[in-house]
């Protein structure tokens, strides 16, 4: 018996679960949700038993796209929290990692749901805002953003920046330059008018757990 050969077909499980993610994400912004699920399979390179051997039905597939997408806004979210830099370099930072990887992004923004439950995890929509919440928190105690600032503008900014409006080379420099003009915002001034009321946290937690337009 060849040792090598498990490892192999866990490599090759674990590629085909990603073709059929990556496939998912493309057909559903081309499609729409109600794209038949073997066109999902033909995209991703591999057959239709293959596809359910890695998801029981559309709702499974749909909710483990969204889920990877909340992941990736986690992970960027709390590489910025750990960052050594100044918080608006910081929060730079994960606006142009977030502009990098927009294509993954759109679907939750679609009046999709809001990522499922993973057992023993906390939740991913609070976790990006206590992440991006502790980044502000950081600068507006060393005076360099602005004390009106919160959470919950970020997390609208990013899903507003990450839905690209124009054609994609145009929206991805539109976007660089949008993201700029917030950062700027951001920035404490002695002049700062004070900004109207927005999202509070626990409404934001509320829409990114439930889902959004639940």
């Amino acid at each position: 018996m060849n040792p090598v050969q498990p490892t192999r077909r866990r490599s090759d499980a674990v590629a085909n679960r990603a073709a059929l993610l990556d496939a998912a994400e493309r057909v559903l912004l081309r499609d729409g949700p109600a794209v038949p699920l073997d066109v999902v399979a033909r995209e991703a390179g591999v057959g239709i038993a293959t596809l359910y051997r890695n998801f029981a039905d559309r709702e499974e597939l749909y909710a483990a796209v969204v889920l990877r997408c909340y992941e990736l806004v986690a992970a960027l979210a709390e590489e910025a929290e750990r960052s050594a830099a100044p918080p608006l370099d910081a929060l730079a930072g994960f606006l142009d990692r977030l502009l990098a990887e927009r294509r993954h992004l759109a679907l939750p923004l679609l009046g999709g749901s809001g990522p499922p439950a993973v057992d023993g995890a906390d939740p991913l929509g609070p976790r990006i805002s206590r992440s991006l919440g502790a980044v502000l928190k950081r600068g507006i105690e060393d005076g360099s953003v602005r004390p009106d600032a919160t959470a919950a503008d970020l997390v609208v900014i990013g899903a507003m920046l990450a839905h690209a409006q124009l054609p994609s080379d145009a929206w991805d420099r539109a976007a660089r330059r949008i993201a700029a003009l917030v950062l700027e915002g951001l920035r404490a001034r002695s002049d700062t008018v004070r900004l109207p009321a927005g999202l509070t946290g626990p409404e934001l937690d509320r829409i990114m757990t439930w889902g959004i337009g639940s």
